[in-house]
This record gives structure tokens, sequence and C-alpha cells, in this order.
């Protein structure tokens, strides 16, 4: 009989948002009426038993859950409905938490109610992430966010009060952050006042067609603004261990660095993409029904994105991965052009390192091409 293998990870998508900011792509939608939810729901169902079954196609099985990740869309809508339905479906599939399992939901201001916190707590919630975005009410309104700044210092009010554990996701390289003089390091001060544990710092990426596209600041600006930022928040006690993504010490994202580590991560929900990692197995779930759509990735496709992977976090990319004692010498030249530092065999990026990551990695195709 053939040993299973386990998964300790697992991503749920709630498609729900009470508005669609003119610069999101996640999948979501604004629910007409509670219908729309019951079809989520009874959609939702449909996904656990397929993913069932798949698990038992290719010989994997549920862990004790190390960490549970409820992303959108914004879930916290889904309020004490949401809290009963999840603690049906991890019933009926004998999902359950580890005893220092991390589980997130994301919540944004407006969209949460005292209740529904509880609801949440109750199931096993022990980590909130708060789309905050901006602390400046002329950057809410240009981010065509539904919630106003009073929601906004309500929601950190709360979370501070009831001493969360909680993340704030912010954004720099905002449209007309120049012409306005965003002072971005004052709004970051004020947020820390209310005691946040991590803050996942986001560039504005869009498409050409996002309403502000010709208001963007320049890349010069965006690069200083994200420096400031890197060294504000370092000065403050938090690790820089993602390029994206700052935590005091103990608070870094578990379930986050599960995807860094290219470790499995089970997902169910409309758009929602897992990988699992043994099997080099990557799917993504169809959004109307309970269907995915498969990749099996090569050696070489896993290679690189464990090295894209490896260089995006502060636990360092291992020398070892290269045969080519070209790759000692690329490492050596970043160390010495302050982007990174080489200690227990591996390179680290620092803050001007991942800035850069993008061009570093071109650097290593067009060095190694053999390799790639």
């Amino acid at each position: 009989m053939q040993e299973k293998l386990a998964v300790k990870s697992l991503y749920l998508h709630y498609p729900f948002c009470r508005h669609l900011c003119n610069y999101c792509d996640f999948y979501k939608n604004v629910p007409k009426s509670e219908a729309d939810v019951d079809n989520f729901e009874v959609l939702l169902s449909a996904m656990f038993k397929a993913h069932d079954e798949k698990f038992s196609e290719l010989a994997y099985e549920w862990a004790d859950l190390e960490t549970l990740y409820i992303g959108g869309g914004t879930p916290s809508l889904w309020g004490e409905r949401g809290a009963s339905k999840l603690s049906e479906l991890l019933g009926e599939y004998d999902i359950n938490l580890s005893q220092n399992a991390e589980f997130t939901l994301e919540v944004n201001p407006g969209s949460w109610t005292e209740e529904s916190l509880l609801a949440w707590q109750n199931l096993g919630v022990n980590r909130f992430s708060l789309g905050i975005q901006a602390l400046d009410s002329t950057f809410i309104k240009l981010l065509d966010r539904v919630h106003n700044i009073d929601d906004v210092y309500t929601t950190l009010a709360k979370f501070s009060e009831i001493k969360a554990n909680f993340s704030v996701d912010f954004m720099l390289g905002l449209p007309f952050s120049e012409k306005y003089n965003r002072n971005i390091l004052k709004e970051l001060d004020e947020i820390l006042s209310y005691s946040p544990k991590h803050i996942s710092l986001y560039i504005l990426t869009v498409k050409d067609h996002y309403i502000h596209a010709k208001d963007l600041p320049d890349d010069e600006y965006i690069e200083k603004e994200y420096m400031e930022v890197s060294n504000y928040l370092q000065s403050k006690g938090f690790l820089h261990y993602e390029v994206s993504n700052f935590a005091l010490e103990g608070h870094e994202s578990k379930h986050n660095k599960e995807y860094w580590k290219m470790n499995s991560v089970a997902a169910i929900g409309p758009s929602a993409t897992g990988f699992l990692k043994e099997e080099k197995f990557r799917y993504k779930w169809k959004v109307k029904s309970a269907e995915i759509v498969e990749e099996r990735l090569t050696e070489d496709e896993l290679f690189l994105e464990e090295v894209y992977m490896g260089l995006r976090i502060n636990d360092g990319l291992s020398l070892n991965k290269f045969s080519e004692s070209e790759f000692s010498t690329i490492a050596k030249e970043w160390s010495e052009r302050d982007l990174a530092t080489l200690e227990d065999n591996k390179v680290k990026l620092n803050s001007k390192g991942f800035l850069i990551l993008g061009s570093l990695m071109d650097e290593l195709f067009l060095r190694l091409k053999n390799k790639f």
C-alpha cells in the first residue's frame, strides 16, 4: 500500500467584496443577494469533495494543519455564517488544526462586526490581515476603496484594544504621491501606534487600463519610497524578512513562508491555486465549477521557482543549488555591491537587493544561461 504524503497548509478563497476597487486583479464579485452566497457555499462544498478525490488519486492526505489562511475578496464579510460553514466542512473532511496552528483571516475596514470576529476566533482564527493600504483619506479615495478613514481608525482601534495578532497591508507607489506630497512615514508611524506585529508593503502594480496609470510615480520615486519605508520599519524593530514583508521577531507569516519555501499548500475556492511539491503538481480552481486546471512542473521549472523564491526571503538561497562555481562569483559580486550577504553557504539579499530582485534574476539567467 502506497504511503500517503501529508499536507499541512490550506488556503481558502472567499470571492465577494462590498465594492470592486479599480486597481485590484484578484477574483471577486459583489453579491447581488444572499442567493449568491448560498451558491458559493454549495460550490465550496463541491470543491471540498473534488479536492478530497484528487488527494486520494495522488496519494495525499491532510496532516493537522499548521497554517490556514482565508483570503479574498473580503472574507470578513462572510461573518458568523462563514465561520459556521467552514467548521462544518472541516469536520466533514476530518481537517484539524494543530495545537500551534497559524489561522489567518483577511479583514477590511468597515466589513466586520464584533460578533463575526468572535465567531472566527472561536473557530481558531488567531491572526488577522487588515487591508488598510493607506492612512490618508486622499489616497484611500484615489485607491477607490469603499471604506473611509474613520473605518480605518475604528478597525485599528478595535484590534489594538483586543490585543490581536494582526498584520497591516500597506501600499506605496500610489497615484499622485508626488503631487499631494504623500507622507508615508507619518502614516506608518501612526499605524505602529496601534501595535501591529506585521506589515505587508506592496508596490502598486496595475494593468494598462487602470484609470490612474499615467499618474503613477516614476521608478526613482518608488525606489526612494521603498528604501525609506524599509529603513524606517527596521529602525522600529521590524525584520525585513521578504521582499514585501516586515515582522517583529516571531511574527513572520508562517503560511506565506510555506509558499516561499516551495512547500505543499492546498487551496480551495474559486480561482484559488494550490501546489503539491512531491508531485510537482500545481492546480487552479475554475470560478464556476468544482473543477481544476492542472499543471505539472518540469524539473527545470521547479528549479527556477525555487531559485526565485529562495532569493525573496532572508533565509537565503543555498549556493549548493548550483553546480556551477559561477554562481558563487555572482553572489560575491552582489555582496560587494551591498545587495546581499554571504553566510552559512547562502546568499541573502538585503533591502537593496530585494528592491531589484527582477534585475538580479536577469543577471543569473544571462550568466548561467546554459543551466536554464
